[in-house]
């Protein structure tokens, strides 16, 4: 798959972002004009606080989820938003599947295959400057996928031996996508979990859901992403309930955390996050609220002020999750960056 002419000039202005949104006005020497090294710094714990890392991301329209379309939306909210990490959204859905007792796997080892040519492709634009990050699915968030919320997790009850098949048959597709992107140049991943919220230990599944089914998955998928790579960002996801406890997350791989804004009912702050788990935090924005309805000056308020009250020097600015409709605020999103960037 390659980009026409139409879209070969913002894959160029992308990849020339990266060399240019760093050194702006001159503002600061130390800062590397290369974003591959600010991240790399920030790991480190040598970048200058004056310069704080950014990263957005968000699900983009059905005509986006592969092929070209998908390459142009990457590249397109990279450009306009400015963070400093291109993470690529595994939008590639899996079939809706109906029978649990099928002895042969549910999808092929390369289902990913498409997913995989689209990161190929933006690598070939700005992956010599740049981390291209895929996300990775957790197999319980890929489950939901075929199967459906309304009849997980019931059925690792009613028919857990076809269950547990069905959940082996996404891990092996996961770790195919997770070993053909490390072989075309990939550097780091964005690993999510869900299933460890709080609705899950209200279930009477023999052994806990969240220890049987959740976590081994979890850990296999996580540490196949974390091996030989640069590093991964762990993202702890709230999205079919809240979270009573992060505690069961702390030997998850992951150098830098993203959590939920709250636990057990109560605001965990970024300082607190970063203590708990004593690795750098992402995230201070609200996905689902001002990230996407205040104005750009607001925004860049929210940021100093996200950044003079989180962990210095351990801070990559972003939201709790995906923020929506990425490419309709990339005005916001500019803001916040730019703000982080001391800019």
């Amino acid at each position: 798959m390659k980009l026409t002419q139409l879209f070969l000039p913002l894959a160029v202005l992308a990849a020339s972002l990266c060399l240019s949104s760093c050194t702006a006005g001159q503002r600061d020497v130390t800062i590397p004009s290369d974003k591959k090294e600010v991240i790399d710094r920030f790991l480190a714990g040598t970048l200058d606080p004056s310069y704080t890392p950014a990263l957005f991301f968000g699900h983009f329209g059905s005509d986006q989820k592969l092929g070209e379309g998908a390459v142009k939306a990457h590249l397109s909210l990279f450009m306009k938003g400015g963070a400093d990490i291109l993470k690529i959204q595994t939008e590639q859905p899996m079939p809706r599947v109906e029978d649990l007792t099928m002895d042969t796997p549910l999808v092929p080892e390369d289902w990913y295959a498409p997913t995989v040519e689209v990161i190929k492709e933006v690598l070939s634009y700005v992956g010599k400057d740049v981390y291209v990050m895929p996300t990775i699915l957790s197999t319980h968030q890929v489950a939901r996928q075929g199967f459906g919320d309304d009849r997980l997790p019931g059925w690792s009850v009613e028919r857990p031996e076809a269950y547990k098949r069905m959940l082996d048959s996404y891990t092996k597709a996961i770790l195919w996508y997770i070993r053909e992107c490390k072989k075309i140049g990939v550097e780091c991943f964005f690993t999510a979990t869900q299933g460890g919220e709080k609705k899950f230990y209200e279930l009477a599944v023999p052994g806990g859901f969240y220890e049987t089914w959740i976590r081994p998955y979890d850990l296999e998928v996580m540490n196949e992403a974390a091996k030989d790579t640069k590093f991964t960002i762990l993202h702890i996801c709230d999205w079919e309930g809240p979270m009573d406890d992060l505690t069961r997350f702390l030997d998850y791989p992951g150098k830098i955390v993203n959590v939920p804004l709250t636990v057990d009912g109560k605001p965990i702050s970024l300082t607190e996050t970063y203590k708990m788990f004593g690795r750098p935090v992402l995230g201070g924005f609200n996905r689902k609220a001002e990230i996407g309805k205040a104005s750009p000056e607001q925004i860049a308020a929210m940021a100093r002020e996200i950044i003079a009250g989180g962990p210095k020097g351990h801070l990559m600015i972003g939201a709790d999750c995906s923020v929506p409709s990425p490419l309709n605020i990339t005005d916001n999103i500019h803001a916040a960056v730019s703000a982080a960037h001391g800019r």
